[in-house]
C-alpha cells in the first residue's frame, strides 16, 4: 500500500483527528469532551473525531497531523491502517490508555500489543507519578516520548451554593478501596476510631454508592475532604470538591493537582516495584494532617475554588497541550 510522506502544515495550527474516545459522560468520557473544546477553541488547534467525519479515505485522513488516540480499546486494524498510510504523521495515545491494574502492568492482550508493537511520537498520562509508573513497561526506545497532561473540566454547579454554605461536620471522609491497596480496612478503621477519639465530627461517603448531588450536599456541610484513596489521576470528585471550595486534604498521589502542597498528607505509602503500598501509620499522618487545618495551623494560600477555574481550566490545558505539541510533535 502507497504510504503518504507528511510534514507540518506551515501555518503551524496542530489539525488533529482524535482516533478513540471513551465511554459514557463521567469521568473520562467528561474529561474528553473538555479535552476536545478546550483544543477547539483555541486558535493553534483544529481538532475532528473520527467517528463524526462523513467519509474515511486518504484524501481526508490527508489534512491532519496529528492522530490521536485518547482511550484503551481501539481497534489494532486502524492503528495499523494509519501507520501504514502516513507512516511519517504523528501518533498520540493516552490519557487513557494504559493500565487498567497498574499493580500488574500490561495485564491483557490489547495491553501486550500496545507496549510491543505502537510506536509513538507521544504517549500521555495526566499526572507525572503515574507516568513514571507506566514508564517501567514502555520500550526502552520509546520511553523518553512519554510524558503527563493533567485534565481540563468545568462543572454545571450554581455558584449560589457556595455562598449558603451550612457547616455541620469537621470534615467530609471519602472512602475509596482500590483492588490493590491490600491494607486499606486496617487504614480506613484506625483512621475512624482516631476520628473519634479526638472529637472530629465526620461524615464518610463511599465511592460508587452515592449520586452525585449526595455528595455536593456532604461537601457542602463540611470545613474539609479528606481522600483516604491510594491513589487518583485525580479523580473528578477531587476538583468537584475544589470547585465548591472545599479544601481537599490526602497524600501526593491521591490529590497529586492540589491548590496548596500545605494540604499533602506526606510518608504515608511507597512505591514498590509492582506500585503504590500504603504505610503502617498512615492513619496518624491524616489526623495529624486535618488537626492542623482545624487548629488553623495551615491554610489554603489559594483558595480551592480558585485554584481549579484556573488549574481545570482550557487556557491552561491548552497552553500545556501545545507545549507538549512544539517538543514531541513538530519536526
Amino acid at each position: 500500500m502507497k504510504n503518504w510522506s507528511y510534514k507540518l502544515n506551515s501555518e503551524d495550527i496542530f489539525n488533529i483527528l482524535m482516533c478513540s474516545r471513551p465511554g459514557g459522560d463521567r469521568g473520562p468520557g467528561l474529561t474528553f469532551g473538555h479535552h476536545v473544546n478546550s483544543l477547539n477553541e483555541d486558535s493553534r488547534f483544529k481538532v475532528d473525531e473520527i467517528g463524526k467525519l462523513k467519509s474515511l479515505n486518504v484524501a481526508t485522513l490527508w489534512k491532519y497531523d496529528i492522530f490521536w488516540f485518547y482511550a484503551k480499546g481501539f481497534d489494532p486494524k486502524l492503528y495499523g491502517f494509519l501507520k501504514e498510510i502516513f507512516p511519517d504523521k504523528k501518533f498520540v495515545f493516552g490519557p487513557n490508555v494504559l493500565l487498567d491494574k497498574p499493580d500488574i502492568g500490561p495485564a491483557d492482550a490489547w495491553d501486550k500489543w500496545f507496549v510491543s508493537e505502537v510506536e509513538f511520537d507521544l504517549y500521555l498520562d495526566q499526572v507525572e507519578f503515574y507516568n513514571n509508573h507506566v514508564k517501567k513497561f514502555l520500550r526502552e526506545d520509546l520511553v523518553h516520548k512519554a510524558d503527563y497532561l493533567d485534565k481540563c473540566v468545568t462543572f454545571d454547579i450554581d455558584e449560589a451554593l457556595i455562598r449558603n454554605k451550612d457547616i455541620q461536620y469537621d470534615c467530609l471522609v471519602y472512602s475509596k478501596k482500590r483492588r490493590y491497596d491490600d491494607n486499606y480496612d486496617v487504614f480506613h478503621d484506625e483512621f475512624i476510631e482516631l476520628l473519634k477519639e479526638n472529637n472530629i465530627s465526620y461524615v464518610e461517603i463511599t465511592y460508587g454508592q452515592y449520586k452525585r448531588q449526595e455528595y455536593f450536599d456532604v461537601l457542602l456541610k463540611s470545613k474539609c475532604c479528606i481522600n483516604l484513596s491510594l491513589d487518583e489521576c485525580p479523580g473528578i470528585a477531587t476538583y468537584e470538591s475544589m470547585f465548591l471550595d472545599v479544601p481537599i486534604i490526602g497524600s501526593p498521589h491521591n490529590t497529586p493537582s492540589i491548590f496548596d502542597q500545605n494540604f499533602w498528607v506526606h510518608d504515608t505509602d511507597f512505591m514498590t516495584d509492582k506500585y503504590l503500598k500504603r504505610k503502617a501509620g498512615a492513619a496518624n499522618q491524616y489526623l495529624n494532617k486535618i488537626k492542623s487545618f482545624l487548629n488553623s495551623e495551615i491554610s489554603p494560600s489559594i483558595s480551592p475554588r480558585e485554584f481549579i477555574l484556573s488549574h481545570a481550566g482550557y487556557k491552561r490545558y491548552a497552553d500545556d497541550a501545545h507545549k507538549l505539541a512544539n517538543k514531541y510533535l513538530k519536526k
